[in-house]
């Protein structure tokens, strides 16, 4: 007999975090398998691929084509999603906390202990060794807990536990210029997440910075240089014309920025910035406020930023979760899913959805916090299943525990639902 894998029944989630891909399509880790979810049909399969340990990270790629796992023994498997089959493989040499595709979709930095490196995404075509290593960042002090990218591609800002979070830029400089990352200091705990901030009239221009900690409290960092590379009309120098044609008007290729009677660069035709003060990372950075979230003495342990409607999500260890409108820091709703730690939050595209994972109960919860109703709301056995049997025609399946549930899975669904608690 030919036996081949068909599904995976059980909890939903067993750790590690969750990405939700074309708005709808939600994939989370399952011990050392991948399990996909549509959220429309309410159906459930189970990628037939395996780890040699739990996952511990995953990552799609922007477009949902690709996925990146990393198991708890530093493997990673890049997998094509739409055929299930396993592309490439890499083994890390330390523990991964955090990787993220690049908005591109070209690169893939990979938080692995004290480093950030930067690896160039393989694709359909078969290499010998298809991952290409960029680049490799070692300006951290500790372990690294977070990473985000911005929407050109062009800086990584990163968390870590010494207390700090840095903005990299990860383009070639040119010569002359110091290639230093910027500190966000005043920091108390561990760093759980930090995000880019951009203006509501530009979309694509950073304007904030948000970190935030362990300790329940929510950075907020403004960016008061110009981002544009222009100059200030108030900066008391001529500013040139916003036309690519308009001739330079020196020379040099750095800009003087002791000279007063030098006149500050503009975007070249390319649009690269000539001069420091197009760099991010090369300006002024202020706090503009911290706020709390008033939870202690629980700590925080997920968190996620919606850019688009300029909201946070985060989760703390006694099963509470808040959602707040930045950046004014208005508490949207605040409510409580169980007595555990959150594990796992995020938004999708779209940001009327809230995705929750909890790993020691095996639970997983889709929420839609405008009309507050669940999308999906799962979870598996919390003790080992002691029996189970099928229907006459074969549609349902029920599950009995030591944990005195009786759960009905109905086969077209794919879901599992509490029939009743013995």
């Amino acid at each position: 007999m030919n036996y081949r894998f068909q599904n995976l029944l059980g909890a939903p989630y067993r750790g590690g975090n969750v990405v939700i891909t074309q708005n709808t399509q939600l994939i989370s880790p399952v011990g050392n398998r991948v399990s996909i979810t549509d959220l429309i049909k309410s159906q459930t399969i189970t990628l037939p691929l395996q780890s040699s340990s739990n996952i511990r990270r995953i990552a799609a790629s922007p477009d949902g084509t690709f996925l990146l796992t990393v198991d708890e023994n530093h493997r990673c498997h890049f997998i094509n999603t739409a055929r299930r089959v396993i592309l490439h493989r890499i083994n890390f040499k330390n523990t991964v906390n955090a990787v993220k595709f690049s908005p591109d979709g070209k690169f893939i930095a990979v938080a692995a202990g004290k480093l950030v490196q930067l690896w160039r995404s393989p694709g359909f075509k078969k290499d010998f060794f298809a991952f290409e290593l960029v680049r490799t960042i070692a300006d951290c002090e500790d372990t690294v807990t977070a990473i985000d990218w911005s929407l050109d591609c062009k800086y990584l800002l990163v968390g870590s536990k010494d207390l700090s979070a840095r903005l990299f830029c990860v383009e070639k400089l040119k010569d002359g210029i110091l290639n230093k990352p910027f500190l966000f200091l005043g920091h108390r705990d561990n760093v759980v997440g930090c995000f880019f901030g951009y203006d509501k009239k530009n979309t694509n221009k950073v304007s904030k910075v948000y970190t935030i900690t362990r300790d329940c409290y929510i950075f907020s960092w403004g960016y008061s240089g110009n981002n544009d590379g222009n100059f200030d009309e108030n900066d008391g120098g001529i500013s040139e014309p916003a036309f690519p044609g308009t001739p330079e008007r020196d020379g040099e290729g750095n800009m003087d920025s002791g000279s007063v009677g030098n006149v500050k660069k503009r975007k070249d035709f390319d649009g690269k910035d000539e001069g420091e003060e197009g760099y991010l990372h090369k300006e002024k950075w202020e706090l503009l406020r911290k706020d709390g979230f008033m939870q202690s003495p629980a700590k925080l342990t997920a968190c996620d930023y919606h850019r688009g409607l300029d909201m946070v999500v985060v989760g703390f260890s006694n099963g509470v979760f808040g959602l707040y409108q930045m950046p004014d820091f208005v508490c949207m709703h605040l409510l409580s899913i169980s007595k555990e730690k959150i594990t796992a939050a995020v938004f999708n595209e779209i940001g009327n959805w809230l995705t929750f994972g909890c790993a020691k109960l095996g639970q997983l919860l889709v929420w839609e916090w405008r009309s507050e109703s669940y999308v999906l709301k799962q979870q598996g056995h919390y003790f080992d299943v002691n029996c189970l049997t099928y229907s006459p025609d074969s549609q349902l399946l029920a599950t009995g525990a030591d944990d005195n549930k009786v759960k009905v899975k109905y086969e077209l669904m794919e879901m599992f639902y509490v029939f009743g608690k013995l």
